[in-house]
C-alpha cells in the first residue's frame, strides 16, 4: 500500500477529530468506578495493568540527570535507545519506530491501514482502542468472539478474510484475558493470509512470558508489524514509551504519516528508557514479584470457586458466575479500581495484579 498524500491529507483531518476523545476517557467508559482518582490518593489501582513495584531505581536516576537537556531538541537520545532495541529485538534500526506509547502506534497503523478505507478484523474481547478511529475513517469490520477455552479464534478470524480486508489485530497475550497463543499458532496463522493483509501483533505483554517475541519475522513476512510497550514490564505507563517493529518499507511508510518521527518523546523518557533497558535486577525483581502475587491471586480464586484462566500476563481473568453479591459497588466501596465486566455470559472480568498487601485487601473486602 502506497500513500497517496491528498488523500491522506482528506483523512487526517477527519482522523483528529476522531481523537477528541482522550485516552483517560475512554478507559473512564471501560472503568465504572474510575472517578475515584480525581478524588483522592488512596485509591488502589487494579484496572489499568500497570507496574506495581514502579520504575527501575537506575531509569529515575537517569531521568533526573537528563532534566538539564529538557530545554533542547534531542540528537542524543535517540539514536542510542533505537541501537538498543534494535539489538534486544534482533533488528535493524530501520525496522523501528518509537513514539510516546504503543496506543499511539496502534492508532498510527489505524490510520495507515484506512487511507484507502476497506475491512478489518478483531478479536473480543480485547484492547481495541483504536476501533472508533478505524470506523469513524470508513471501515468495516468483523468482530470474532473468542472460542469456548478463552483464546482468539484464529480461524475463525481467517474465514472472515474479505477481498477488501486490510487489517487483522492479534493482542499476544490477548488483554484481557492474559491466553497466550504459541508463536508457531501465529506464525501458521499469518503464513495463511495474503501477504496485502497487515497482521497487527500486540505484544505488550510478551516480556512476563518466556516465549519469544515474533520481532525477527518482520522481514520475513513483510504485513507483519508488532507493537511493544515500556508501560507494563519497565513501569512507564506515564512516562509513555512504545514502539513499533516491521518490514523497512512499512515503517518507511508509517513514519510518513508523521510530522517528525519520534519527536513526541521527551529526553527524560528516552534517558530513563535507555537505563531501564540496562537493569537486569530491576526486571528480574518485577518478573518474580509478578509471578509470586500471580500464584498467590489464583490460589485465592480456587480457594473461592471463581473460575479463572491461566494468565500469562500481569492480570488475571475470573469469572463471577458463582460470586454472591455486588462484586462492583465492593470495589468502589474499597476504593479499588477494577474493571469492568467483558463478557455476559459467564460474567468475565479482569483484576491487574499489585502487591501482596493490596491483593491482600483485595481478597479480605471484595471476596
Amino acid at each position: 500500500m502506497s500513500i497517496n498524500r491528498r488523500d491522506w491529507l482528506k483523512t487526517a483531518f477527519l482522523g483528529s477529530a476522531a481523537l477528541t476523545i482522550s485516552p483517560l476517557e475512554f478507559f473512564a467508559k471501560e472503568t465504572p468506578n474510575f472517578n475515584l482518582l480525581k478524588k483522592d490518593s488512596e485509591t488502589i489501582r487494579l484496572c489499568f495493568n500497570e507496574n506495581p513495584f514502579g520504575t527501575s531505581p537506575k531509569a529515575l536516576e537517569a531521568m533526573q540527570e537528563s532534566l538539564s537537556s529538557a530545554s533542547m531538541y534531542d540528537f542524543k537520545f535517540a539514536d542510542v535507545l533505537c541501537e538498543k532495541l534494535a539489538e534486544s529485538n534482533q533488528v535493524k534500526k530501520e525496522n523501528l519506530l518509537v513514539s510516546a506509547g504503543s496506543s499511539f502506534l496502534l492508532e498510527l497503523v489505524t490510520k495507515y491501514v484506512s487511507i484507502n478505507k476497506g475491512h478489518f478484523i478483531i478479536p473480543d474481547p480485547s484492547f481495541t482502542i483504536f476501533e472508533p478511529i478505524a470506523e469513524f475513517l470508513g471501515m468495516s469490520k468483523s468482530v470474532i468472539s473468542l472460542n469456548n477455552k478463552k483464546k482468539i479464534d484464529l480461524e475463525k478470524m481467517k474465514s472472515a478474510v474479505k477481498k477488501d480486508t486490510k487489517l487483522i489485530y492479534i493482542c499476544n497475550p490477548n488483554n484481557p484475558t492474559g491466553d497466550l497463543l504459541s508463536r508457531q499458532e501465529v506464525e501458521n496463522f499469518i503464513r495463511s493470509i495474503p501477504d496485502d493483509i497487515i497482521i497487527l501483533v500486540d505484544e505488550a505483554y510478551i516480556e512476563f512470558t518466556t516465549q519469544k517475541s515474533l520481532s525477527d519475522l518482520v522481514d520475513v513476512y513483510k504485513n507483519l508489524i508488532i507493537t511493544r510497550t515500556f508501560s507494563k514490564l519497565y513501569g512507564f505507563a506515564g512516562a509513555r514509551l512504545g514502539y513499533v517493529i516491521g518490514n523497512e518499507r512499512l515503517i518507511a511508510e508509517l513514519k510518513k504519516l508523521q510530522s517528525w518521527s519520534g519527536a513526541e518523546i521527551s529526553v527524560v523518557t528516552m534517558a530513563g528508557a535507555i537505563a531501564a533497558m540496562e537493569d537486569k535486577e530491576f526486571i528480574t525483581k518485577v518478573l518474580v514479584n509478578n509471578q509470586k502475587v500471580k500464584d498467590f491471586v489464583m490460589s485465592g480464586f480456587n480457594k473461592r470457586g471463581i473460575k479463572t484462566i491461566p494468565s500469562s500476563a500481569n492480570f488475571v481473568y475470573f469469572s463471577l458466575e458463582n460470586y454472591n453479591g455486588d462484586y462492583f459497588k465492593k470495589l468502589k466501596d474499597a476504593k479499588i479500581l477494577g474493571g469492568k465486566t467483558y463478557e455476559q455470559k459467564g460474567k468475565w472480568t479482569r483484576i491487574s495484579l499489585g502487591t501482596v498487601d493490596q491483593m491482600n485487601k483485595y481478597f479480605e473486602v471484595v471476596l
